[in-house]
């Protein structure tokens, strides 16, 4: 029986397996272990002093359990009752295999926990990996985040916002507040709309502590920033601006690739995602002497990359005009600092302006309209929305293992739960 305790993680050396039977439920098998303790006295919680008189034997409890060699298993704990003779005091054995009133064993209880933490699990698929309800999941997702705060009383100094699609019954999109610096999320809200937000801060007591706030180019969110955190200066995430201009250049490609026919050369050149790649990447960043293979005329062959980039750029002034002013702004977002950013983005507006290119007008001014909010991203590398944009990417895996969730507090305490990691929670109940 020694092998069976290791197999249920059973370390009490007073218990004893009496039994090992199976039950066959829904056609599907389940160990049921029987067992005991051989304990001969314990000590009265009224008075303190050891007893070793039994009164009587309760009424056996089933507990569910981990799985033993991927077979569903309960435990049959059978416990007496003992009295003290100094204080009359009756009392069961402290036999603690479960909570209070519970129905599963404290194993199995930190096990849903475990697997509530891992992201692609679905609150269906932990329920039938454990052999529970989707009700007890839950329970204990709630149980272990029992006492988070339902909206924060202080910020760190840095902290960023970015709204991510929920569609929950609060509303389309829900607001994620996360610390960029120590790389943790702070709260997720139901909704990114100014009166809530300004409502929302309002009770966060060290408002003034706060010196930086990173976001997107989503107005409301500066003028939430300005009216709440006086004393912060507004971040705009490098990512936000620079697929301002990647998508300029991307939409001289576009509108080039619709002026020449479908079989054409030029179209296939542009319409190619591989191709594409080449002029939405920093030209640093791609090996462009690195042979890769490529179709032409139903046929691989190898071709360098910088030979591709050349076709492409061949095709239309525009967009070799475009490419080069793409390439000017990824290097100012890479080489300039604080001091000269400012200096070096009103000359690339200028360069757009004498361009006379559309998308790169357009992508100018809007550029030039947050000129100061993006120079702040220059005082520190780290002041990025890069971590927040990775946990977003992360939440749709979420949403779309457990097909959606309408209860926004549930969703929300799972997203904290497995984002910060909490296998114990913050609360008072605990395994």
């Amino acid at each position: 029986m020694k092998e069976v305790k290791e197999l249920l993680n059973i370390k009490d050396n007073n218990i004893e397996i009496i039994s090992i039977g199976k039950e066959n439920r829904n056609g599907e098998q389940v160990n049921i272990i029987t067992l005991k303790s051989n304990k001969k006295k314990y000590k009265c919680p009224n008075c303190d002093k050891f007893t070793s008189s039994v009164n009587d034997t309760l009424k056996p409890v089933r507990v569910k359990h981990l799985k033993v060699v991927e077979i569903k298993s309960e435990l049959y704990i059978i416990k007496r009752r003992f009295i003290c003779h100094k204080c009359k005091k009756k009392f069961g054995e402290p036999i603690n295999f479960n909570p209070y009133n519970s129905s599963i064993s404290n194993e199995l209880k930190l096990k849903i926990r475990k697997d509530l933490l891992v992201y692609n699990y679905s609150i269906k698929s932990i329920a039938k990996e454990n052999g529970v309800s989707s009700t007890t999941v839950r329970r204990e997702l709630e149980e272990a985040m029992d006492g988070y705060p339902e909206y924060l009383k202080t910020l760190p100094e840095v902290i960023s916002i970015d709204e991510f699609k929920a569609d929950t019954k609060e509303g389309k999109y829900a607001l994620i507040i996360n610390d960029p610096i120590k790389k943790r999320t702070l709260d997720i809200l139901p909704s990114r709309k100014k009166d809530y937000l300004i409502s929302y801060f309002t009770r966060v007591e060290n408002r003034n502590n706060v010196k930086v706030v990173i976001s997107d180019m989503y107005e409301p969110y500066l003028l939430v920033t300005k009216a709440m955190f006086p004393k912060a200066k507004f971040v705009v995430d490098r990512f936000h601006y620079v697929r301002y201009v990647t998508n300029a250049l991307d939409d001289i490609r576009i509108r080039t690739q619709k002026e020449y026919g479908y079989n054409s050369r030029e179209y296939r050149l542009l319409k190619n995602k591989k191709n594409v790649s080449l002029l939405r990447k920093y030209y640093n960043d791609i090996d462009w002497y690195v042979y890769t293979v490529r179709y032409v005329n139903k046929r691989k062959i190898k071709r360098l990359p910088i030979d591709i980039l050349n076709e492409i750029l061949e095709i239309s002034d525009e967009l070799d005009r475009g490419y080069q002013l793409k390439e000017l702004f990824l290097d100012i977002v890479k080489h300039a600092t604080y001091e000269n950013a400012k200096e070096q983005i009103l000359a690339w507006i200028d360069l757009c302006n004498e361009s006379n290119i559309p998308e790169f007008i357009e992508a100018s001014k809007t550029i030039n309209n947050w000129l100061d909010y993006i120079v702040n991203s220059f005082i520190d590398k780290r002041y990025s929305n890069g971590y927040t944009e990775g946990l977003n990417n992360k939440i749709k895996v979420i949403k779309r293992n457990g097909y959606g969730y309408r209860n926004f507090r549930f969703f929300r305490l799972r997203l904290l739960y497995i984002l910060n990691g909490a296998i114990s929670g913050r609360g008072k109940k605990k395994c």
